[in-house]
């Protein structure tokens, strides 16, 4: 590794750190240096088979009119890049020939840590009619009249105009059509995303006229296809909604099985990006939706001590887009973090943003740096894991691949991260975890 100075060793430390962040999903227009495929590094995920679900021949450039409405769930573990992957694929399928995409991103327009489904609903109307307003697509009255009238009938009875906050423009400045429609939906959504005292009450209106507004809604949803099909900007609408795989698992449990009559009522197609534990909570989930996981990016197979060198490759070709190779001491420190993440990507830049906490720029990342940042992370983990869990994930661990139990325990590890899914379904814990003593104890025991 060649010498720097210590301002260049400063400049590419804060370059580093800028780069590694882990709390915003790539944008596949203006973040394109810092993007890695590493879906064949992840298994049994292929963006093409869900591209199939959604009726697209991609080589031919064509959709088919004749599929159904979509509702796909798309799951993984927090971090493991769900964001990301929808972000590309919208940007794949939004085109004339296919798909008017419309992204709904719950963690900018509502409130995460309390949310409905009514909510969603409502951001979805939102988003679409900004989006179509920004495309200066434009809509019969005789079809927003009935979502309209809805909203004059069902909200603003119940509801007035201050209730609401006093940003519905009404009167002569907005009174119909898409520009009311779009000023309504964005009205409702900031009620609910700032926690209006009329929250609650917002919800329960949507809830009790659920049927009404839906099919309304389907008959403008219907329209509006009609108008962008002849403006030539897509075929179907396709709604893709991120965000909703930070839910809580009760909360989670209530969006995607106990209002999944309601989400289904909307004649659309839908992408929900969700956790991975409520992928293992009901039979009934793979039966009402088609389901995607995103697994985590496998670094070895289980119980065997070769890494495979593909994703190891893989994911060092990630951290270098983001970290000069000149601030590792040792280049086979990379490797080292990597193997310490699981194939984890946001814990893999934890890791690295650790690492450079310890160094603050003054010398490069080291042995001593490396592990500080692994302790770290698993005393992270600690705090989340009780004492009775350790059993159970040096179970997991020592059994042959099939051994996945799932209990309310197991899903509560696996939304933590504690625990990690694999392709070809089979789980391991992370292995910060199995630094801790109180796992190695159990080990040992």
């Amino acid at each position: 590794m060649s010498e720097l100075t210590p301002d260049e060793l400063l400049t590419l430390t804060r370059a580093a750190k800028k780069n590694l962040r882990y709390d915003k999903p790539l944008d596949p227009e203006t973040d394109q240096a810092l993007l890695v495929d590493l879906n064949a590094a992840r298994g049994d995920f292929s963006q093409d088979k869900l591209l199939w679900e959604l009726g697209v021949d991609e080589p031919s450039l064509s959709l088919d009119d004749g599929n159904p409405h979509q509702y796909i769930l798309f799951g993984g573990h927090r971090g493991c890049g769900k964001s990301t992957e929808l972000r590309r694929l919208a940007k794949r399928l939004h085109r004339p020939e296919l798909y008017y995409v419309v992204l709904v991103d719950a963690l900018k327009e509502l409130d995460i840590n309390n949310l409905h489904y009514s909510d969603i609903l409502l951001a979805q109307a939102k988003v679409l009619m900004k989006q179509l307003e920004a495309n200066d697509v434009k809509i019969e009255t005789i079809f927003s009249d009935r979502l309209e009238n809805w909203f004059k009938q069902r909200v603003f009875v119940q509801l007035n105009e201050q209730a609401l906050g006093g940003k519905l423009e009404t009167g002569a400045k907005i009174t119909t059509g898409l520009p009311f429609l779009a000023n309504l939906f964005a009205t409702l959504t900031t009620s609910i995303s700032i926690g209006s005292t009329h929250k609650e009450e917002i919800r329960d209106i949507v809830r009790n006229s659920f049927s009404e507004f839906a099919s309304a809604f389907n008959a403008l949803i219907q329209h509006i296809q009609e108008q962008l099909q002849q403006a030539n900007l897509g075929r179907k609408i396709l709604f893709v909604v991120d965000g909703t795989d930070r839910l809580s698992s009760n909360e989670a449990n209530d969006f995607f099985i106990r209002d999944i009559h309601q989400l289904k009522l909307i004649r659309s197609n839908f992408i929900y990006c969700t956790p991975i534990d409520i992928l293992t909570e009901s039979g009934r989930i793979s039966q009402e939706f088609s389901v995607f996981r995103l697994p985590m990016v496998k670094i070895a197979e289980k119980n065997t001590a070769d890494y495979l060198p593909i994703p190891l490759a893989q994911l060092s070709e990630l951290i270098h887009k983001r970290v000069d190779s000149r601030l590792f001491a040792d280049s086979q420190l990379l490797d080292k973090l990597i193997k310490a993440s699981g194939g984890h990507v946001r814990d893999l830049m934890r890791l690295l943003d650790y690492c450079l906490a310890e160094t603050q720029g003054r010398k490069k990342i080291d042995t001593a740096a490396a592990d500080a940042a692994i302790k770290h992370l698993a005393s992270e983990y600690q705090r989340v894991i009780q004492q009775s869990d350790y059993a159970l994930l040096v179970e997991i661990d020592q059994r042959d691949r099939s051994h996945v139990p799932v209990s309310e325990v197991s899903r509560r590890l696996l939304y933590d991260l504690v625990l990690l899914e694999y392709n070809s379904y089979w789980w391991q814990s992370h292995p910060v975890v199995r630094t801790l003593p109180a796992y190695q104890l159990a080990a040992n025991s």
